[in-house]
């Protein structure tokens, strides 16, 4: 078969050199060749004529109908096997490697022993037209800056060695290019739908013919309702001051602990509101001056709370309130073992019938908000009993009353008191922002000729969820007391700044 091609194609490379031969007599028998000079250009009147005795002789050309041009029409010339071969070789990327180098688990490591494929990068990677740095704002301080460049060193300079001889084969030997980008290649990746067949039964039918007045409408979902409420929050509060002997101005060191734990459950159901709390609050100092203790008690209360009420109208309710309070720990006199306070003496016992108005206000600033509570109670009773009743126990300092024939070696104060008087309480809690809040309290009950009241005031200034700042106030009014050489007054203070730790829920 190959030798009959090779006849072919011999017998009409033939074929076109006598033609092509006997065009070239045909045109030198019939048209002479003009030949003339300088001077005979002067002589040519009309070039159209020239152009028109040259076109005399040209003809359409025919279409060729010999055996040759249509077996070459019908059939295209192939390569041989021989000719395929060498041509697939010159091609073949595996040839770019040597005879005797092993891949191992054929993967090539790094691309300079790959075949080198010309990307068709024109310009430089590095080309900068304009400094980018002018628009920066440079600072005298740059110098101090040193970015950290450890972490990828190693891989940056492979990749600038690989970059260099990429570059010096593009500039120095292009002609070890044999790919290019385009001829390698692309990935395609086809994506198949898969439809699963529906084997189930529909859940639901639906008929055009039935009638809405037939169908019954589900159930409405109500969920039950949270009658009870619970909130606690715990604080652990502390400040010291070191003071060496020898500072200028003199003084000494105290260190100061503060404990806070409130609990609160509140009961909320149609028109009857229950809230309870209560309340453990104790504060620990170093005392250096005293040589019979090191520490001595600041503030300690120990507070239960109720009140029950019935809504009257908008937000008042009718209501009784009850109130017991006494400390935990034993507190003495400095340098002395007379006690100023202990567990149960004294304890105090309030009860009082009126009415209540509870406020809650929410405001457009985010967690801004106030929540009220007033209890006004005209008719009120307050029990005092202190089960330490010995001389060593000082209850004039508690409002007791003196006894009017008292005993040489027992206490000279009685250890109960009955009071029936009115009762103001007060409860506030302004959140200005998330982190700012403030506590207040007022306690007031007179007995149209004595008074008690108390008014605390707590400035939260909370840095995280669990750490905050405290400002404390708490200022005593009690005119039932007998007064001191030390502090000739009625009014009783107590404040604290403190930093520490808080939990809330």
């Amino acid at each position: 078969m190959l030798r009959r091609y090779r006849v072919f194609i011999i017998f009409i490379l033939f074929l076109s050199s006598v033609h092509i031969a006997k065009a070239q007599v045909a045109a030198t028998d019939t048209v002479s060749t003009i030949e003339f000079d300088e001077s005979s250009l002067d002589k040519i009147t009309d070039l159209k004529k020239q152009f028109e005795k040259q076109n005399r002789t040209y003809s359409v050309p025919v279409r060729t109908r010999t055996q040759a041009q249509r077996v070459n029409n019908k059939k295209e010339l192939k390569m041989s096997p021989e000719a395929l071969y060498w041509a697939k070789y010159a091609r073949n990327a595996s040839t770019a490697f040597g005879r005797y180098l092993v891949l191992d688990d054929t993967i090539i490591v790094t691309p300079l022993y790959l075949p080198p494929v010309f990307r068709g990068n024109i310009l430089p990677k590095d080309m900068q037209l304009y400094d980018k740095d002018i628009v920066k704002t440079k600072s005298p301080y740059d110098f101090m800056y040193k970015p950290d460049s450890t972490l990828y060193k190693k891989f940056m300079q492979r990749e600038a060695t690989y970059e260099l001889a990429y570059e010096y084969i593009e500039r120095n030997h292009p002609q070890y290019f044999r790919f290019s980008e385009r001829d390698l290649p692309g990935e395609t990746i086809k994506t198949t739908y898969l439809q699963k067949p529906i084997t189930e039964e529909p859940l639901i039918f639906v008929h055009p013919e039935v009638s809405f007045d037939d169908v019954e409408a589900p159930a409405k979902f109500i969920p039950d309702r949270l009658y009870w409420r619970s909130a606690f929050e715990s604080v652990l509060q502390f400040s010291q001051n070191y003071i060496s002997p020898n500072w200028h101005k003199g003084g000494t060191s105290n260190l100061n602990i503060f404990t806070k734990n409130h609990l609160r459950y509140d009961y909320n159901k149609d028109k009857v509101q229950f809230t309870n709390e209560m309340e453990i609050k104790v504060s620990f100092f170093n005392a250096p001056k005293d040589n019979l203790r090191r520490y001595k008690i600041g503030d300690d209360v120990f507070r239960l709370h109720s009140n029950i009420g019935y809504q009257a109208f908008n937000k008042w309710y009718y209501t009784f309130d009850t109130e017991f309070k006494t400390q935990l720990f034993k507190n003495y006199q400095e340098n002395s073992n007379i006690k100023q306070a202990a567990f149960l003496a004294p304890l105090s016992l309030n009860m009082g019938i009126g009415m209540k108005y509870d406020l809650e206000k929410t405001y457009t600033k985010r967690n801004k908000n106030l929540k009220l509570s007033v209890n006004l109670a005209p008719l009120s009773y307050t029990f005092m009993y202190s089960t330490r009743k010995d001389i060593e126990m000082d209850l004039g300092r508690h409002g007791f009353e003196k006894k009017k024939n008292p005993v040489e070696g027992e206490n000279p104060y009685e250890n109960i008191l009955h009071r029936i008087g009115s009762t103001v309480r007060t409860d506030m809690t302004m959140n200005f922002s998330r982190n700012i809040s403030w506590q207040s309290r007022l306690y007031y009950f007179t007995t149209y000729h004595q008074t008690l009241a108390e008014f605390e005031n707590t400035l939260i200034l909370a840095i995280t969820r669990h750490f905050s700042t405290r400002i404390y106030a708490h200022i005593r009014f009690d005119d039932s007391v007998e007064k001191t050489e030390d502090f000739d007054s009625y009014f009783q203070v107590n404040e604290l700044l403190s930093f520490g730790f808080n939990y809330k829920w």
